[in-house]
């Protein structure tokens, strides 16, 4: 993935100048887009930058040729890689609610999403709601305007799938009734599975508009298979992602030109112990620190935080610095998808030679068949955790475990005593769409949180 981004240095510089400008619909624009626009419109004057009287209004005409349709196109990718590697981004914030991460410090709206108790107005979920609708629409706005530059550009297959990565998310973090709106319009609230269904719909035109670039069509794939799988659709998500190289990585990338660009969830993590690796966590969470599964390298040695002076510190080792790359969308996802299709077809020799596909990267021993259906489920979604730690997976298989595979919740989830502070864990299975789109007139709250 190309993150060589001008226009996020520009975000940075301006943070003070240029206001996020918000919609009830989350259409948001980035700032890294409003800061170029700006940057074009003033001939690179900042005194000129300073007297704009109305800095949420860009000239539609100079985004509409070849150099402002690559300024919308790399503020999309900037935003995917904040979305996902911010400080408390998709990978933090899924981790947490699940058994992925524990919180080791001490700020309350983080610990409410630690517990599974973070209630509508937690400003720390409504930041990442935002941006997940803030990608899906500067995506179609992306999309949009590279194709009437060239209909034949495969980044728009690109900006398709980045839209449909978002429907993916909104639908697999948050309960039911994400409104998706469109600029000047609010939306109405939709049903998990018809913002799933909106997502694969995206994805599906993505893998026609990538053509033959393969890294777009790859990473369309797998997603549109992420989507179907979701839906229950097991057999279309594995002709989905059939083509796909196990080798194949859509990573986050990273550097240091300004916090923006970083790698914020490293930062939360070894800095300020904020995000540790759990370690069975309320009772049915998986042995992720102590495994010593080379899919989740893990450094420390479980003492208590130097914060909270509770929490056992063990932290992720392949996120070590502001630079560290996070894979979000893999060639193994694909034969995990694959693998699950063949369980449900009752298939085990495929499940079993499609799971140690997915292992093999690692040079991992082959699994065998555990002989029973339990048990083959049990190992299906410990292969996914492990081989998908630290991506944004976790929470949307926990949710799938419940709805698709009828497992109780408090089977699945971790539960009982919280690890700290003389708490108990909540019963949280999704995040609550924040207060905030209460501005929104069409939206009420939740349809549902099952």
């Amino acid at each position: 993935m190309r993150s060589d981004h001008t226009t996020n240095r520009l975000e940075h510089d301006m943070n003070t100048v240029l206001p996020r400008v918000r919609r009830t619909t989350g259409h948001t624009m980035s700032r890294a887009v409003l800061a170029l626009a700006l940057v074009a419109s003033a001939g690179c004057s900042t005194d000129k930058i300073l007297k704009v009287d109305r800095p949420d209004i860009i000239d539609p005409g100079g985004l509409s040729n070849a150099t402002g349709v690559t300024a919308l196109y790399a503020g999309v990718i900037g935003d995917f890689s904040f979305l996902n590697a911010g400080t408390l981004g998709v990978i933090s914030a899924t981790g947490l609610l699940t058994d992925e991460f524990r919180f080791g410090a001490t700020p309350p709206e983080v610990r409410q999403m630690d517990q599974r108790a973070a209630p509508e107005s937690n400003t720390l979920v409504a930041q990442f709601y935002l941006q997940t609708q803030m990608l899906r629409g500067q995506a179609d706005r992306a999309s949009a305007a590279l194709k009437a530059v060239s209909a034949t550009d495969p980044r728009v297959g690109e900006m398709e799938a980045m839209s449909g990565y978002a429907h993916i998310m909104l639908g697999e973090m948050f309960c039911s009734g994400v409104p998706l709106g469109t600029p000047g319009v609010d939306g109405t609230p939709q049903t998990t599975t018809a913002v799933l269904q909106a997502g694969v719909t995206k994805l599906t035109a993505a893998v026609t508009s990538a053509g033959s670039d393969d890294r777009a069509k790859n990473f369309a794939s797998v997603l549109r298979g992420r989507g179907l799988l979701d839906l229950g659709l097991t057999d279309q998500a594995a002709a989905a992602v059939a083509s796909v190289p196990t080798s194949f990585s859509y990573t986050t990338l990273h550097s240091l030109a300004s916090d923006y660009q970083k790698n914020g969830f490293q930062d939360y993590m070894n800095s300020n112990d904020g995000i540790l690796v759990s370690d069975r966590e309320g009772t049915n969470g998986l042995n992720f620190a102590t495994a010593l599964d080379p899919r989740v390298p893990v450094t420390g040695d479980g003492s208590p935080s130097a914060f909270d002076k509770q929490t056992p510190r063990w932290y992720y080792a392949n996120a070590t610095s502001f630079t560290s790359p996070m894979p979000i969308v893999t060639g193994v996802e694909a034969r995990l998808i694959e693998a699950e299709a063949a369980l449900k077809a009752n298939n085990i020799s495929l499940w079993l030679s499609k799971l140690n596909a997915a292992r093999a990267p690692w040079g991992m021993a082959a699994v065998t068949d555990p002989g029973t259906a339990t048990a083959r489920v049990d190992l299906m979604f410990r292969e996914r955790a492990f081989a998908l730690f630290a991506s944004g997976h976790r929470l949307g298989d926990l949710r799938r475990l419940v709805r698709q595979y009828g497992r109780g919740a408090e089977s699945v989830y971790p539960t009982g005593a919280y690890h700290k502070d003389g708490l108990q864990l909540g019963t949280d299975l999704q995040f609550i769409i924040p207060l905030t789109e209460k501005n929104n007139p069409n939206f009420t709250g939740c349809i549902d949180r099952n």
